[in-house]
């Protein structure tokens, strides 16, 4: 464990159809664009009010209470003894980061947002979830406590 942070070997898993979602929503939209380029007339209208519609309807879905219930804060932030486990949420693939909670320097939170910054070098850790600012805050309350929380600077 070098500066507080060790890898935990936990991987988060992501469910089959978030994937499909994922993947087959953006190559969808593609394929009306290029329908779109080469089509005229009632298939260019259909195409480009399809179009909108799927951007709308996935723009949606990803900023529904649907995602942030199935990734609880829970088990995006956990705590581990004197450490802080952060999961990544997007890019699932990477290991979680593992980080000794008297290391950290600054936590910055916003909607959707949490950037770690440790040990006053402004050596930082993004993590994008599924939350608003509120439930992040209060979840980084609970896992380090009143005390550690207060004495963090927050949003520098």
């Amino acid at each position: 464990m070098s500066n507080g942070i060790e890898s935990t070997g936990k991987v988060m898993q992501r469910k089959p159809i978030d994937r499909v979602i994922f993947f087959c929503v953006p190559a969808f939209l593609l394929a009306l664009f290029i329908l779109n380029i080469n089509a005229d007339g009632e298939v260019k209208l259909a195409a480009i009010l399809g179009s909108v519609g799927l951007c709308v309807s996935y723009y949606s879905f990803l900023r529904s209470g649907c995602v942030s219930r199935r990734y609880p804060i829970e088990d995006l932030i956990e705590r581990d003894g004197e450490s802080l486990i952060f999961h990544y949420f997007h890019r699932h693939e990477r290991q979680p980061l593992k980080v000794n909670a008297d290391t950290i320097y600054a936590l910055n939170f916003s909607h959707r947002y949490l950037g770690v910054i440790l040990d006053r070098n402004g050596r930082g850790f993004d993590f994008h979830y599924p939350h608003k600012e509120a439930v992040i805050k209060a979840r980084l309350q609970e896992v380090l406590g009143e005390y550690k929380f207060n004495n963090v600077k927050k949003n520098v």
